[in-house]
């Protein structure tokens, strides 16, 4: 009714999960004037709302979703063969992640959904290593300077192991900057080294 959480956000302790998932909060994506029409994200929370529609001009359903996690919210649109594929995952209460396309209208932004799953989210091994995944070519002075200060400001017990790849060779380094994960360094992780970069 008040749009409030009497009890706990019902996304509670599952941060670090939605986190691995997402390549990008909804509270980010919504403020941040970079983002263009036509961009590819990566969101993941709680379903709000769902609508199933037919659309008057040509009579073909379709899906419209409001997906919600601990900053902000935004509608997504299911249409044609991503609907056809993906309706039966749209129920509200349900945790989805959901791969999309940016759409920028006067009216503000939404997502035309590519696809979409329901994230295992059994319990975080943060006892195992925290393993990176990065291009070979990424892995500049720069690059892994900011990475050791980053994982730095984020000490704690989790190992860290650093798996550059070039095509289907990787090379597996122990990285000795053990430490706590949070969905915050998750975010700063795929900041710098890239949204795919979470093994």
């Amino acid at each position: 009714m008040l749009g409030l959480y009497v009890s706990d956000h019902p996304l509670a302790g599952l941060e670090i999960p939605l986190a691995k998932h997402a390549s990008t909060n909804i509270h980010d994506l919504l403020s941040n004037e970079d983002v263009r029409d036509g961009d590819q994200v990566t969101v993941a929370g709680l379903v709000t709302s769902v609508q199933h529609r037919v659309a008057k001009s040509s009579g073909n359903p379709y899906g419209m979703i409001t997906v919600e996690d601990f900053d902000g919210e935004v509608t997504v649109m299911f249409m044609g063969k991503t609907y056809t594929e993906f309706s039966t995952m749209l129920q509200a209460d349900s945790i989805l992640v959901v791969r999309g396309r940016v759409s920028r209208r006067d009216d503000g932004l939404n997502l035309h959904a590519q696809s979409a799953f329901v994230p295992d989210l059994g319990i975080v091994d943060a006892s195992g290593p925290l393993t990176l995944l990065v291009p070979e070519h990424r892995a500049t002075q720069r690059v892994v300077g900011e990475l050791a200060e980053m994982l730095d400001r984020h000490h704690g017990d989790t190992e860290v192991t650093l798996k550059l790849y070039r095509g289907s060779a990787a090379k597996v380094f122990e990285v000795p900057h053990p430490v706590r994960v949070s969905a915050d360094l998750y975010g700063e992780l795929k900041g710098l080294l890239g949204p795919q970069c979470l093994g």
